[in-house]
């Protein structure tokens, strides 16, 4: 073949080639767009509504039933569900396998609770912090629900304190750089195993539960999520 015309099909590959990669690229930038045309377009709660998950403390696999919605168990290797978004300063209905949650229910209006449903006892609705948000960086949350116990979670192996002296019952909050890092609990002298958080990057919110063990306390996460607004009744 003349070099001429080997530099003319080596010039139509590479041309095929290039707009090959510029259609695909078009194609992900316009899903990109719809995307987040669809997130700013999207309806949004009522003034007033709630945002509500729910701990199964018993982690039975039972189906959690919040408000009209249809129950359905906690994600598999999750300790909460989802926030659903239900009416705010209004009796809730929770239940698990179709047996209501002991206790008042009353989720405050345009904020975020989680409720900690006992294997007995009265249901425990904690307030969600949301104050000191901050984009530019991850949010980490910490839930101690381990009786009697002023939990601490640190990075593992003699790293820095990240949450101290949390009650039980109680939720901190902090930003975070988002970087990858093994955190352990304590109540005391007990030591949880060590969790390693996954990859976050900034906006990402991820939430820390210390739950009660057979063999001591037990640190569990999950990145936090909220359901889709749909209208009334959603």
């Amino acid at each position: 073949m003349p070099a001429s015309n080997a530099a003319l099909t080596v010039s139509g590959r590479t041309v095929r080639r290039f707009a090959l990669a510029a259609a695909t690229l078009a194609v992900f930038a316009g899903t990109a767009d719809a995307q987040e045309l669809t997130r700013l377009y999207a309806p949004k709660p009522p003034t007033g509504s709630a945002y509500v998950r729910v701990v199964d403390l018993a982690a039975s696999g039972a189906p959690v039933g919040i408000g009209s919605a249809a129950a359905a168990p906690v994600p598999a290797g999750d300790t909460a569900t989802i926030y659903r978004i239900v009416k705010g300063g209004a009796p809730l209905a929770v239940s698990l396998a179709g047996k209501p949650a002991e206790g008042s229910i009353v989720p405050p209006a345009d904020a975020f609770s989680t409720v900690i449903v006992p294997a007995s006892g009265p249901a425990v609705v904690i307030a969600d912090p949301t104050e000191g948000r901050n984009d530019l960086k991850a949010q980490l949350r910490v839930y101690n629900l381990v009786p009697g116990c002023a939990a601490s979670v640190v990075v593992a192996d003699g790293g820095p304190v990240v949450f101290e002296g949390v009650a039980t019952n109680d939720t901190r909050q902090r930003a975070i750089n988002p970087i990858e890092a093994v955190l352990a609990a304590s109540c005391g002298t007990a030591v949880s195993q060590p969790l390693k958080l996954p990859p976050l990057k900034a906006g990402d919110h991820y939430s820390l539960f210390l739950l009660p063990g057979a063999n001591g306390p037990k640190l569990a996460g999950q990145r936090d999520e909220t359901e889709p607004y749909r209208g009334p009744g959603n």
